[in-house]
């Protein structure tokens, strides 16, 4: 009796071959795929992460520059290589409510309290009859002091009991004396000194970033702090004159008169804090603003 063997046929060397090729072929073929994906994620991150230092310095700025005065509120700027600016910010505004030689009673209306607690007493301005603001610089004694709200009531200005977001506002007292004739109903505010200045980042070497000092009572008790970062070095501000340029732009040469700056452009070219493989240089987003100052007059 005879019993029939099958014989089990393998794979020739031939078909592993082809069968090994194919897969190294589509391996490659995967790898530069999520290698693609991968750097298209990393470049768009990195253009996002530009534009966000772009918009976060745009909106920090405007915040305040939009509060500053369009006369005598701006100190001194950078007419060199424009990249800082001094300006006067208003921090918490009020009525008058009582004058003596010695100090003004301010009804202030509500502020947030971590906006009062981080900043520095740099004086107080008193509105004129003119509309301009009458500004008294605070020296090394001079300081802001609670009192009681019947200094403000009791000549009938309850500024300080205007209720916003669940905060109350306040009465104080504020040296140096007035202005020469401040009365009681003038609006007011108290203010910081501020200086808004491109430099050196001391977190990205070889780029620069967005400062700002705060600068207390007689220029002392000083704050400086980097806000945003990185920029080019190009980053700069820019100014809209009163009377105004040939139509109406900015100009990089300042006035020798501060009071006839009624607005500032800011140039701000961001990068990405990385280079994203592949490429040479971070990732840019190049934005333009522009704010103009309150009350602003035009010629």
């Amino acid at each position: 009796m005879r019993i029939s063997r099958q014989v089990r046929r393998g794979f020739s060397l031939v078909e592993i071959i082809t069968a090994l090729t194919i897969l190294s072929i589509i391996g490659v073929a995967l790898t530069k795929l999520v290698l693609s994906q991968t750097r298209s994620f990393q470049f768009e991150n990195s253009s996002r992460r530009a534009r966000t230092a772009s918009r976060s310095a745009m909106n920090i700025l405007i915040t305040d520059l939009r509060m500053t005065q369009d006369i005598g509120a701006l100190d001194s700027v950078d007419a060199t290589n424009n990249r800082w600016i001094d300006v006067k910010v208003p921090i918490a505004f009020g009525i008058v409510c009582a004058v003596t030689g010695a100090n003004t009673t301010i009804a202030l209306v509500s502020v947030d309290s971590f906006q009062m607690a981080a900043s520095k007493y740099g004086g107080y301005a008193i509105r004129q009859t003119t509309g301009a603001y009458s500004y008294k610089h605070a020296g090394s004694s001079d300081a802001v002091s609670v009192v009681p709200a019947l200094n403000c009531h009791a000549p009938g200005i309850y500024a300080d009991t205007a209720v916003i977001a669940g905060r109350a506002g306040t009465t104080v007292n504020v040296t140096p004396g007035p202005p020469a004739g401040t009365a009681v109903g003038d609006p007011a505010f108290i203010w910081q000194h501020v200086r808004y200045q491109f430099d050196t980042s001391g977190i990205y070497h070889g780029r620069y970033g967005l400062w700002r000092r705060i600068r207390g009572r007689a220029n002392t008790d000083s704050v400086k702090e980097e806000l945003i970062a990185p920029f080019q070095s190009t980053a700069r501000f820019s100014y809209f004159t009163n009377p105004s340029a040939y139509n109406d732009t900015a100009v990089k040469t300042a006035p020798a008169v501060m009071d006839q700056i009624r607005g500032l452009q800011i140039y701000l070219p961001a990068e990405s804090s990385d280079t994203v493989p592949g490429h040479t240089a971070p990732q840019r987003a190049n934005t333009t603003t522009s704010v103009f100052f309150k009350n602003t007059r035009v010629q």
